[in-house]
């Protein structure tokens, strides 16, 4: 690695379709899934090999700077950068940008989401090293694509156009336009074109080339990127609007690196079944569940101290939080954010 990079974990996200697990008292980075760990604890881990403590940060909304410093008693609270509100990641990004401009305008810098699934860890790494190589030489965003498995409608794509580089970590693309969440269909066509990946939310860049797409892509941010001081003032004015929305669906010259690093953003209850191991009977469970005559039935158990017991029951899915237990059938699973967050019937 040419310089070694700042890094910055983006720990501000509520996962808002994983009520009543995450919600505006336990955000989904706080989530204890696997490991025993949350899901911060894990990414910061993950990356913290890659560049000394004075170059690590995390940013978040003021009012979960306290959560953060909970869960990760020794990392540095100087280091733990708070939004005034939660603004997208439009204006996420424009704030690191111009903490970036004032202090290291030409290092790579590394912006991830703190609430993935990396299986392959070494490889991921090593992703990352050689992006932060390329965005250096080629002064270009530089994006992490994942192949796409299935045509989903839950993640965000990106096309890729002429094949720069084949490298031991990944072929490196030209991309070619960002498309956020497309219909079933949509995804279909993508797959069977071959060059579409899905979107890892996870960005390199330099600050100084990062500014100037702002200026040119996206100027509704750019008070924020020259003084980023102003972010109380400015964050109520700015639109909740997505970095890829906002600057790269407009952006015609960034590169994807196509890497398996065994990714998941893990945003949705389907998502957290398949990486929980299944029982004879095709049971799931995170913890402090037992099954008896039970097949078929998924458990998510935020409770540490309280067990959950199926007995002769077939395709439920069960979520229990200290505050809310959910029970629902598994035909009914798709449906169940949107049942939770509207008004119940009489």
């Amino acid at each position: 690695m040419t310089t070694l990079p700042y890094i910055f974990i983006l720990a501000g996200g509520r996962g808002e379709r994983l009520y009543p697990l995450s919600d505006g008292n336990r955000p989904k980075p706080f989530l204890k899934l696997f490991s025993g760990k949350s899901l911060l604890e894990l990414t910061l881990e993950r990356v913290r090999t890659l560049t000394p403590p004075e170059r690590l940060f995390i940013v978040t909304t003021e009012d979960l700077r306290e959560s953060v410093s909970q869960t990760l008693p020794d990392f540095d609270a100087k280091h733990i950068l708070g939004e005034p509100m939660a603004r997208n990641t439009a204006a996420a990004l424009a704030l690191i940008c111009g903490f970036m401009q004032r202090r290291d305008p030409h290092a790579p810098t590394l912006v991830l989401p703190a609430d993935h699934l990396i299986q392959a860890e070494e490889h991921f790494r090593a992703a990352l090293t050689y992006a932060c190589d390329v965005t250096q030489t080629r002064r270009q965003i530089v994006t992490l694509g994942i192949a796409p498995t299935s045509p989903s409608p839950e993640y965000g794509y990106i096309a890729c156009g002429e094949c720069l580089e084949h490298h031991a970590e990944g072929d490196l693309w030209q991309g070619a336009g960002f498309t956020e969440k497309p219909t079933v269909a949509t995804a279909e066509a993508y797959l069977k074109t071959g060059r579409f990946l899905w979107n890892a939310g996870i960005f390199v860049w330099q600050a100084e080339v990062l500014a100037q797409h702002f200026a040119e892509l996206a100027p509704t941010w750019l008070p924020l990127v020259r003084d980023p001081e102003t972010a109380p003032t400015l964050y109520p004015t700015l639109p909740p609007i997505a970095f890829d929305r906002a600057v790269m669906e407009r952006c015609r010259a960034f590169a994807v690196l196509s890497c398996d690093i065994g990714w998941d953003d893990v945003g949705s209850f389907h998502a957290l079944e398949r990486h929980l191991t299944p029982d004879t009977f095709g049971n799931r469970a995170t913890q402090q569940t037992t099954f008896h005559a039970a097949e078929q039935c998924t458990v998510l158990n935020a409770h540490t101290d309280h067990r959950v017991i199926l007995v002769g029951t077939h395709d439920l899915f069960v979520t229990h939080t200290p505050e809310t237990t959910v029970i629902c059938s598994r035909e009914s699973l798709p449906r169940l954010h949107k049942h939770l967050t509207q008004p119940p019937q009489p």
